[in-house]
């Protein structure tokens, strides 16, 4: 018998539900001959209990599709608060958990063609059963001597080539960047190699670091890649970090490819290990990307970090760089790094969860920088540009520079040729990238022949 019809309840709205269920939003398109709110209510029963068995006669713990729109694609499914697991050590909430009944199985039913989710909702009460960061980037602003309250943009590279450098090359590439930059990030496949020992290259990173802060007079960063396979592993990489840091650890942050590992390793970290603590999306565009009509949005994936606990997050450039990015992922930064933000389809209290930075990488240079800037509406992020500093035509430290300057470009609402002629970083970066000085700023080797 198909009880399909219990688990559709359009005359139910958000507001009817978001004190004491999980909401989600999906674009859902039902495979060729089914009718799609049929389909939309099989999906929500499959969602919870109602699955080829007797159903209870108490409907509290069904899943239900309270929207469903087949114009557009629409579902949203309310889940009770009842049906997620909660730690039996410390009562905490489980992303795993949430994740299982939010994109499980469902994502394999045979009545649906494409099914991705765009937005969620968490109540109050669900929302403050996860961690949630416990560091921001306030301490990293303590550390470089900014305001603690909105300390700009903490200028920082991604070590390019991403494989192959010896400790040695590495150190050297690094302290060139930190000459004239704040923040220098392993890349994502960084870790133990045989060509790049991961105790002699923490040695060699420490030391560079250390001549860099001592020659610049100010605080300087590394950002350590510690993603294994292995809870064990991740402490001992950790733990070396830590000694080869002991005489700067304010120096010393984690990072962890928390699309790949998953939702163990970023919790494990960010429970153990002192300081800031970057998400990596490293692989995330297989079900992210807008191409891709399955899984969920990088979005949802942003959301996801803050509430595992992630100090900072990449979240890609919004177009302004080389990623595949939109101008509509604008909420991405914005859901993290505020305590109320607007999303696709719901609006998300986070009842004082500390929030996350976002972490800007993937194509940005000087040049770039102050568009992407104007369309954020702050410049209160990590800013992680590796050929934006190393492709400088003078240089990295040259390039750190020049990334800086662009900032104050923008912070000032300066014209570019004008503050070119007295910040020589930032007039070269327009030689450096040509194809984006074309296009950005056409007319600009006249404009700046005359400054």
């Amino acid at each position: 018998m198909d009880h399909a019809d219990r688990f559709l309840r359009l005359s139910l709205s958000d507001p009817d539900l978001a004190a004491s269920h999980v909401l989600a939003a999906y674009h859902l398109t039902p495979s060729e001959g089914q009718d799609f709110l049929t389909t939309a209510a099989r999906f929500a029963a499959e969602s919870g209990r109602g699955t080829q068995v007797p159903l209870a006669q108490d409907s509290a713990l069904d899943v239900v599709a309270y929207q469903a729109e087949p114009a557009t694609g629409l579902v949203k499914l309310a889940f009770p608060l009842a049906l997620f697991d909660f730690n039996i050590s410390d009562g905490k909430a489980s992303i795993t958990s949430f994740l299982n009944l939010l994109v499980g199985n469902t994502q394999g039913m045979g009545e649906i063609a494409d099914l991705k989710l765009f937005d969620f909702h968490l109540p109050e009460s669900y929302l403050k059963a996860f961690d949630g960061p416990q560091v921001t980037i306030a301490s990293h602003w303590k550390h470089l001597g900014r305001d603690e309250a909105a300390g700009g943009m903490i200028v920082g590279a991604i070590l390019k080539p991403k494989l192959g450098l010896s400790p040695e090359a590495l150190a050297h590439a690094a302290y060139q960047f930190w000459r004239g930059g704040d923040l220098v990030e392993n890349d994502q496949p960084q870790g133990h190699q045989s060509f790049s020992p991961l105790p002699e290259t923490l040695a060699h990173m420490a030391d560079a670091l250390a001549r860099a802060q001592d020659e610049s007079g100010s605080g300087k960063i590394f950002s350590m890649n510690i993603t294994c396979d292995d809870p064990a592993e991740m402490d001992r990489r950790a733990e070396i970090a830590l000694k080869a840091f002991a005489k700067t650890p304010a120096s010393l942050a984690f990072h962890v490819d928390a699309y790949l590992a998953g939702p163990m390793a970023l919790t494990h970290a960010h429970r153990t290990l002192p300081g800031f603590l970057s998400a990596h999306r490293a692989g995330h565009a297989a079900i992210t990307s807008q191409r891709s009509q399955r899984g969920y949005s990088a979005f949802v994936l942003t959301k996801i970090h803050r509430l595992l606990g992630a100090s900072g997050i990449h979240t890609g450039t919004m177009g302004f760089g080389r990623m595949e990015g939109f101008d509509a992922d604008r909420p991405i930064a914005c859901m993290i790094a505020q305590n109320v933000a607007k999303g696709p389809y719901f609006e998300q209290n986070w009842h004082g969860l500390n929030r996350s930075a976002a972490i800007v990488s993937g194509g940005i240079n000087a040049l770039r920088l102050p568009s992407f800037l104007q369309n954020l509406g702050h410049s209160n992020v990590i800013l992680a540009a590796g050929g934006g500093a190393f492709g400088h035509i003078d240089g990295p430290t040259a390039g750190a520079r020049s990334l800086r300057q662009a900032e104050a470009c923008w912070l000032q609402r300066a014209d570019p040729f004008d503050f070119a002629k007295d910040h020589p970083e930032f007039a070269r970066a327009f030689p450096s990238f040509e194809a984006d000085a074309d296009i950005i700023h056409p007319g600009w080797r006249a404009a700046l022949s005359q400054a």
